[in-house]
């Protein structure tokens, strides 16, 4: 990086206040998704995909909100700016969700993957999850009404029909792009139960493609 490269805090990416303000109004709706639109600037854009492009890493980590240290999390992320933008993104993300949902303790994970994960559209069991894909294709999601959530997990047809025959029309899917934060509520969140977000990983095998994904959950990651 040049001695000429932008400091991370004029590097824009969402007006801060935003989630500050989004997250509780979510938290206490009867929506079950927001999604924050974000643009990040190009040199971190740059920064991220070179992380990316280098070594797979799966990191996880336990943070505790109120004296947030994300180091654990990005011990494998060698560029300096990518470093200090993921750094200061996390700890941003992780400070307003905890608060909104009332905890000190938040389970993170940050990850570089390349292959399909969860490939089923499926529902979680869990309150609300925080996703954001720095690289690569987002999450793909369903409107509740555009959901036929009968068809949810079945094991009579094979996996692409299974997954058709979820959503009503195909342009129901829909797919983050990098750097939106989506967060999703699961079957878990108080009267939640029955409409926690349809949703699956985007296919990038066959495309040779490569993920950067930040995720966190009030407990334990998992699928």
């Amino acid at each position: 990086m040049s001695s000429a490269a932008p400091s991370v805090s004029s590097l824009p990416s969402f007006a801060q206040e935003r989630p500050a303000v989004r997250f509780p109004r979510f938290f206490e709706s009867r929506e079950n998704l927001l999604l924050l639109k974000r643009t990040l600037a190009a040199p971190v854009v740059k920064a991220l995909e070179e992380t990316a492009r280098g070594a797979f890493f799966a990191s996880r980590a336990r943070l505790d909100v109120a004296y947030l240290d994300p180091s654990e999390l990005l011990q494998s992320v060698s560029n300096p700016l990518a470093r200090r933008f993921l750094a200061q993104d996390i700890e941003s993300l992780a400070r307003v969700f905890g608060a909104a949902m009332g905890r000190r303790h938040l389970h993170a994970q940050l990850e570089v993957l390349a292959d399909d994960r969860c490939r089923k559209f499926h529902t979680d069991n869990v309150t609300v999850r925080l996703l954001c894909t720095y690289v690569g294709p987002g999450t793909q999601w369903v409107r509740n009404e555009d959901a036929v959530r009968g068809n949810l997990g079945r094991t009579d047809v094979d996996l692409e029909t299974a997954n058709r025959s979820v959503f009503r029309v195909p342009e129901a899917v829909r797919e983050c792009t990098a750097g939106d934060v989506l967060l999703m509520k699961g079957e878990a969140f108080p009267g939640n139960r029955g409409f926690g977000v349809v949703h699956r990983s985007p296919p990038i095998i066959k495309r040779s493609l490569r993920r950067l994904v930040f995720k966190i959950d009030e407990h334990a990651c998992g699928c």
